[in-house]
């Protein structure tokens, strides 16, 4: 396989204008048909060869698709992640469900952190000292008091109409790459705790697009049947993405740092 990706890289090589759009090759044996994917940030689309293909038939399939390679650079240039790094002093602002409050710094709190009406997080002094973790601890929890309510996650796996069970859901931390995830071993969803920095709508939108792989739909994870199932389960689900993907790039991972200035506050 180390043959075949060095001859698939000296076939794109040779040619300039695809050369400065790829930027990894992986040749696989698994893999039946030639695949490409690029993630927001990336320097240039990943190639994902079937062993056995010539690279030259690589460099045919990649110059018909010079349109697609052309959207998804710029796709990916317009979502690069900006994350902010937050700053835990008075001030600093938090997204909880797209409304945005202010960090409150309190030397007597019965919680490490908690939410005082609509404007205020309130973080215990104490607490500072374990960077994110508090915060992500409380967006996890409430985060799941959110979803458990009977108007959301079981309203919407009512509203899809299936036969099968409903699968336990569970806010975690996933990582930084996947707003959520279906486990269909267990059927369990997992959301990541970020997601809850998104408007209520596209929470919702991530919860029914993992409810739409428990139900089992036929086809590629994110082919056509999927997307059809996903179109009628929720008008505008196309136009959600975008939304999320605009404002996802920009959402809170979960870096910290404390002015550790004498005196600071």
């Amino acid at each position: 396989m180390h043959d075949a990706k060095t001859l698939v890289h000296t076939a794109i090589a040779d040619e300039p204008t695809l050369a400065r759009c790829v930027h990894e090759v992986k040749v696989s044996e698994r893999r039946k048909t030639l695949g490409m994917t690029m993630k927001p940030g990336d320097p240039g689309i990943t190639v994902h060869v079937p062993t056995g293909i010539p690279a030259q038939q690589v460099v045919a399939l990649l110059t018909k698709n010079r349109e697609r390679i052309a959207a998804m650079l710029l796709k990916s240039r317009r979502y690069a992640p900006d994350h902010p790094v937050k700053e835990l002093v008075g001030g600093e602002g938090f997204l909880w469900l797209g409304r945005s409050a202010r960090l409150r710094i309190v030397d007597k709190a019965e919680v490490p952190v908690a939410r005082q009406g609509h404007f205020w997080m309130l973080l215990s002094r104490d607490a500072r000292s374990r960077g994110g973790k508090p915060l992500i601890d409380w967006y996890i929890r409430e985060g799941q008091a959110w979803i458990n309510r009977p108007d959301e996650a079981q309203y919407l796996w009512r509203r899809l109409g299936t036969s099968r069970p409903m699968p336990a859901i569970h806010v975690k931390n996933i990582g930084r790459t996947r707003w959520g995830a279906h486990d269909g071993a267990t059927n369990t969803v997992r959301l990541a705790w970020q997601t809850f920095q998104l408007p209520p709508q596209l929470v919702r939108h991530v919860l029914v697009h993992e409810f739409i792989h428990a139900t089992g739909v036929s086809g590629p994870p994110h082919g056509p049947k999927f997307w059809r199932a996903f179109e009628r389960a929720r008008i505008g689900a196309q136009q959600e993405v975008q939304q999320l993907n605009e404002l996802g790039c920009r959402l809170w991972m979960g870096d910290t740092t404390i002015d550790t200035t004498p005196g600071s506050p």
